[in-house]
């Protein structure tokens, strides 16, 4: 077992790597285990349920089947350019000595052994093979979610409509987890990139790419939008906006009773 390590893989190189799996394979499992209410990927949890609950209302469901198609034709030419970029990084690794050399050649690398420069690349096609995983079983969901879509029932009833909105809402929730894996597998790509510049731009760059994950999840200008829309689609008020209406209210219910003393103690 001690023969697949690389002589020259040091102490900085395996905090990088372990911090990178930490956060490759942890993150998606945070997201969605831990229940931040506040992140994206929460409230959008809620608006496609309320999308599904609002298609078995209708009568056609062409643009709901369209929206749907278009996730599809996403998903799909992602997990083909995968393919492409899983081929190439073979290739590589059929002809190692020649992209070491190349590898070796630029001034801005770290210069390593064949050994470690093969593990850094064999990492890569982890990432990438973890990717096309994830967006082909992505790939298997959404059309599970269109055969749930075309087999629902013309606007059925109250609680049917509650008791078939939830299911189908779940496998597309579970086809729009995947496929976000699956971007994140390139964006995090790039940080096995920076392994080529040394373990301190590795670890600088893994954390650079949680922190913009993050930023995009609670943050970011698209987060606050889909919170105000979440609240006006779900029927959930922002917190401001319900201790706003609270405070309004028990102001109101103060002067009232500020007036109904004060005509008591009329003469």
């Amino acid at each position: 077992m001690a023969e697949l390590i690389p002589p020259d893989l040091t102490i900085l190189d395996r905090v990088a790597l372990s911090w990178f799996l930490l956060a490759w394979l942890g993150y998606g499992l945070a997201i969605h285990v831990v229940p931040w209410n506040g992140s994206i990927t929460a409230r959008m949890n809620d608006v496609r349920r309320a999308w599904m609950r609002t298609m078995l209302g209708r009568d056609n469901r062409i643009t709901d089947a369209s929206l749907i198609g278009h996730t599809v034709h996403s998903a799909t030419f992602f997990a083909s350019t995968t393919m492409v970029a899983l081929a190439a990084l073979l290739g590589m690794l059929g002809a190692f000595d020649r992209s070491v050399a190349a590898l070796d050649a630029l001034a801005f690398t770290a210069k390593t052994s064949r050994m470690l420069a093969e593990t850094k690349l064999q990492l890569l096609v982890l990432v990438f093979a973890h990717t096309f995983l994830k967006l082909s079983w992505a790939l298997r969901q959404l059309n599970y979610c269109l055969a749930l879509l075309g087999a629902a029932p013309l606007k059925p009833d109250e609680v049917a409509r509650d008791s078939l909105a939830q299911p189908i809402a779940d496998v597309l929730c579970l086809a729009i987890r995947s496929f976000n894996a699956g971007i994140r597998g390139y964006l995090f790509a790039l940080a096995v990139l920076a392994w080529l510049l040394g373990p301190a731009a590795f670890i600088l760059a893994t954390t650079g790419m949680v922190l913009m994950l993050l930023w995009r999840q609670f943050g970011s200008a698209t987060a606050v939008a889909i919170r105000h829309s979440h609240a006006a689609l779900v029927g959930v008020r922002p917190a401001s906006q319900a201790a706003h209406r609270s405070g309004a209210h028990s102001a109101a219910g103060a002067n009232g009773l500020g007036r109904a003393v004060a005509m008591r103690m009329q003469p």
